[in-house]
């Protein structure tokens, strides 16, 4: 499918669209030529520090026009770019650096405090700070590259070389370095704009930032490869998210599902920013059927709904237009992930790694064209989950007749009560759909009776009463009688860990103490 490294792809773009606005962040925007000349200045800074191409090179980023350039430099120059999320903690961006063997580390104003208490920074060979005041033994990024050539170097990089190194969420314990090759990663760069339809030169109003890997090649490296504009605005109101849809021509926007609503809000106010829209993505986790179809009825076929996970860099299956204008044949296509690209294929199979029945949940294994090339370091890890050219993802699901999936959770979630299986994404999108609760996580619990107890932590929404016997009869009349919470804990929040995933784990020893041997009206 490609034939260049993502530095040779980089180069092209920046020359081809030289004088369009690749990034807006902050107030402040990049050419794309501007953008290639800073990241040829950010490879000769690396160079005099004595630091060759195959280096890892951390970078934690936020939003800045800076990052962009960081990203780009990095792969015109051969490095292998280890992206850290910029809400990790000094000892996790440690456990990182060590990890990946990052011999420097670029990182932006907004985690100067975290790189500040790192007990690794002040001993890498180059640290880098995109910052006014950075903190002491660190370099400032602008000076650094004010003193620099910016004359293009050779690219001396092949397509199994590494050029990014991304780290999985860690919900049980620290997360695995995953490789991803310069194959991998222009194979999704160059899959993205069919698979969600991006336009040629067009505008993404982004309100995420850097904190997700996926981020990088699912919408930033696309719209680049396109001539497209990435604009950041993070944390940005309804009203401002319409507005800005409105006054630049978004082409392109996406939301995960804590997000829709807002987006929702914003095309209430703004329906005219329908008018140049043509893609929305859903991303991050599931998207309750109620709020899909809520959706859908807003933006019609504009919604592009996608599955897929660090690991294989890029989407998996995807929803195309037909599917929301009645066309398609999936068997509820506001519960499914759509069907696979023709990068990828997708089996269910059982225990024993045979192929299951349509319609029999299993666990789903994926053959795919971005493959990443082993978890750093760990090749047990590796082979546990990678085996004879297809990735065993731990996810559940199954597929339909027509060939659509659907996914029901982890299989480390699953719940065997009284030798039944509960799967909590089931019971989490009913709990979602009460008008009191906000926010719900579904795990079990240890049961002397069942094996385990269906459990939930529930946020209600604020200033709301809801009582735990609401919540079961709610349940109840949604779902079979044994998938009904047996335990129900209210909670102000859900712990989440830095790429926003709810760390069940955290919940189960929170309350495994506090179940009750037996709830009145547990199951019927």
């Amino acid at each position: 499918m490609t034939a260049e490294t993502l530095g040779e792809l980089f180069r092209k773009a920046g020359r081809r669209f030289a004088d369009n606005v690749a990034i807006i962040s902050r107030g402040e925007e990049r050419t794309f030529a501007e953008v290639i000349e800073n990241g040829w200045r950010l490879t000769h800074v690396l160079r005099a520090r004595g630091l060759r191409p195959g280096a890892s090179i951390a970078a934690m980023l936020g939003d800045r026009v800076e990052s962009l350039e960081v990203y780009v430099g990095l792969a015109l120059g051969g490095y292998t770019a280890v992206h850290v999320n910029d809400r990790l903690t000094a000892p996790e961006l440690d456990h990182v650096l060590t990890d990946s063997g990052s011999v420097a580390l670029i990182h932006t104003d907004q985690v100067s405090k975290v790189a500040a208490e790192s007990a690794l920074a002040d001993r890498l060979s180059a640290w880098l700070a995109i910052d006014e005041s950075p903190p002491p033994g660190a370099t400032p990024y602008a000076e650094a590259l004010a003193g620099a050539e910016a004359s293009p170097l050779p690219i001396d990089r092949s397509l199994e070389d590494i050029a990014l190194i991304g780290y999985t969420s860690g919900t049980t314990g620290f997360p695995k370095g995953v490789l991803v090759s310069h194959r991998a990663v222009v194979n999704c760069v160059k899959l993205v704009p069919y698979a969600y339809r991006m336009p040629l030169q067009g505008h993404v109003a982004f309100p995420g930032g850097w904190s997700f890997v996926s981020g990088l090649w699912g919408v930033i490296f696309p719209h680049f490869y396109t001539g497209g504009t990435v604009a950041f605005i993070p944390g940005a109101t309804p009203e401002e998210w319409g507005r800005h849809m409105v006054e630049h021509g978004a082409t392109f926007t996406l939301g995960l599902t804590p997000l829709i609503p807002g987006l929702l809000a914003a095309l209430e106010a703004y329906p005219e920013a329908l008018g140049t829209l043509q893609s929305v993505l859903h991303s991050g986790g599931p998207l309750p059927a109620e709020l899909a179809e809520k959706l859908v009825g807003t933006i019609g076929d504009r919604l592009v709904e996608t599955w897929g996970m660090t690991e294989v860099i890029g989407p998996i299956t995807i929803t195309n237009r037909g599917d929301w204008t009645g066309h398609g044949t999936a068997r509820d296509i506001f519960s499914s992930v759509g069907r696979p690209l023709p990068t990828a294929s997708v089996r269910v199979v059982d225990s024993d790694g045979h192929t299951v029945p349509d319609g029999e949940i299993g666990e789903l294994v994926i053959e795919a064209d971005t493959m990443f090339s082993g978890y750093h370091g760990q090749p047990e890890k590796t082979a546990e989950v990678f085996r004879d050219g297809e990735y065993f993802t731990g996810d559940l699901g199954y597929r339909d007749e027509a060939g659509y999936f659907y996914l029901t959770g982890r299989a480390q979630d699953l719940i065997i009560s009284g030798g039944a299986n509960v799967y909590p994404a089931e019971v989490e999108r009913v709990l979602l759909s009460m008008e009191e609760v906000v926010d719900a996580a579904v795990f079990g619990l240890p049961d002397e009776r069942w094996g385990e107890a269906v459990s939930a932590a529930v946020v209600p929404v604020p200033g709301t009463e809801i009582s735990e016997e609401a919540v079961r009869d709610y349940a109840r009349s949604q779902l079979a009688g044994y998938k009904k919470p047996v335990n129900v804990f209210f909670v102000d929040e859900l712990p989440r860990n830095a790429s926003s995933k709810v760390m069940k784990h955290v919940l189960k020893e929170r309350f495994v103490q506090g179940t009750e041997d037996e709830v009145e009206g547990g199951r019927r």
